[in-house]
């Protein structure tokens, strides 16, 4: 809305500004009032009675004309804003290890016999536990093979078990910003804090939401975010809010930034009451360029 009122009030002040220009043009160059009505009827006459008119003041007319147009396209339209990440150098890291490598085989290649033998034995015992030429040689090594399968099959099954909670998927956290109005993105890894919710809106408004984490985790998280923001985006201010769902530390800190709930249902009174504004269609691309924009931080924080 301030950008609107703002775009209203530089096109009033260019409209009146050029007039008095071209105004004060007419009445010098040709003694023509472009504000009285009798001077027009009295161009209208002379056209209709094919009297000769000064050709330079059709120009005149033209291009008072096309600079107002100009100028107000030029105010009006908007603005693509250009961003750019800092990029880290990943090719001196690689040109780094490659380096450390031949150091490291240089080392070992001037080692006594004494410490190269055990190098051999540590494959020794790999070898030793597979041993497939066994397995066929009779019927009780068989039945032994059948024993020491059932272990194989479960050890997947543990696996799984063990990677189970690290997942951070919450479909309810996602469907209560959905249905405010926002627009959800991957949930990025950000100074150690796994985030459950990325998520964006008008007014470059970014909301990062948490579950059972710690209060100073996401403070960090998000001051992580405002560094990135500011070493990118010159004149352009993000408003990032977080929350975090039961968190652990809740009686022993506080941050005016994070809010805290203790529970999904808490947080999702809580957003039924700040609903997100939809972007009008003149905030559209706007949007559009900040969409995009967080989409390429949420990759710079996957490299990070």
């Amino acid at each position: 809305m301030k950008n609107k009122l703002d775009n209203i009030l530089l096109s009033i002040l260019w409209l009146s500004a050029s007039t008095l220009v071209a105004c004060f043009w007419f009445n010098i160059k040709f003694g023509f009032n472009i504000f009285s009505g009798a001077h027009w009827r009295h161009l209208a006459y002379m056209q209709a009675n094919q009297a000769p008119v000064n050709t330079t003041f059709y120009i005149s007319i033209i291009a008072s004309v096309a600079i107002i147009i100009a100028g107000l396209y030029m105010l009006i339209r908007p603005h693509i804003r250009k961003i750019t990440l800092p990029v880290r150098d990943t090719h001196k890291s690689t040109l780094a290890k490659k380096a450390t490598t031949p150091t490291a085989q240089k080392n070992t290649s001037n080692t006594t016999p004494a410490t190269v033998a055990p190098a051999p034995q540590a494959k020794t015992p790999e070898t030793h536990l597979i041993r497939p030429a066994r397995l066929n040689l009779g019927a009780p090594l068989l039945n032994q093979t059948e024993s020491f399968t059932a272990p194989a099959a479960t050890a997947p099954v543990s696996q799984t078990a063990t990677h189970a909670p690290q997942t951070n998927n919450w479909p309810e956290i996602n469907e209560i910003y959905e249905q405010a109005g926002y627009t959800l993105k991957k949930t990025p890894r950000i100074a150690g804090l796994q985030t459950s919710l990325f998520a964006i809106g008008t007014d470059e408004t970014l909301w990062i939401g948490a579950v059972g984490v710690e209060i100073s985790a996401m403070q960090n998280a998000i001051d992580t975010l405002q560094q990135i923001f500011s070493d990118t985006l010159e004149d352009i201010i993000i408003n990032v809010k977080g929350f975090i769902i039961s968190p652990r530390n809740a009686h022993e800190q506080s941050a005016p930034e994070i809010l805290t709930f203790d529970s999904i249902d808490s947080l999702r009174n809580y957003m039924n009451q700040h609903q997100n504004t939809p972007p009008s269609d003149d905030e559209l691309e706007n949007f559009e360029a900040f969409s995009s924009y967080i989409s390429t931080v949420i990759e710079y924080l996957g490299k990070m």
